[in-house]
């Protein structure tokens, strides 16, 4: 099964909130769920927090991708929750966001618990050329090269 929502340009406010509920109440319906596509939808820290909620039940999902949502380090710790409950999870997308070096290290903290991780985008997100490069160390040090791409 595959939810996608991509380019839906809902907006943010009022109205994208009623569409991540609706999206929401979708995912706690669908337990079989394994692809997850909400790039460019205008969601938010809080619409992650509370996808992230909605998809406890799931024990399929393989791909979760938020590209282009704006997201920052608050949604990193959520999706980190999200990686230690799913060992399903092969691959996350959350390139073209506004994620630090904070936010990205938890992400790959995580995805070493995780263990079942494929690849894990955070292409294009707020670092420096020097976090970067303590970036690449750390997946160097946990074995993820290849994984992990930024």
């Amino acid at each position: 099964a595959v939810v996608s929502t991509q380019s839906g340009h809902y907006g943010r406010g009022s109205g994208n909130v009623q569409v991540i509920m609706m999206i929401c109440a979708l995912l706690l319906r669908n337990t079989v769920l394994s692809h997850l596509n909400l790039n460019n939808t205008g969601l938010s820290d809080d619409g992650v927090t509370l996808i992230s909620e909605s998809l406890a039940h799931n024990t399929n999902l393989s791909s979760l991708c938020m590209s282009s949502n704006g997201l920052e380090d608050g949604s990193a710790h959520e999706i980190a929750v999200t990686l230690a409950d799913k060992n399903s999870i092969q691959h996350i997308d959350l390139s073209c966001n506004n994620m630090t070096q904070t936010g990205m290290h938890v992400l790959i903290q995580s995805s070493t618990v995780q263990g079942q991780m494929r690849r894990l985008d955070l292409t294009s997100n707020k670092i420096t050329p020097r976090q970067y490069m303590v970036l690449v160390k750390a997946v160097e040090d946990l074995a993820l090269v290849g994984v992990v791409v930024f």
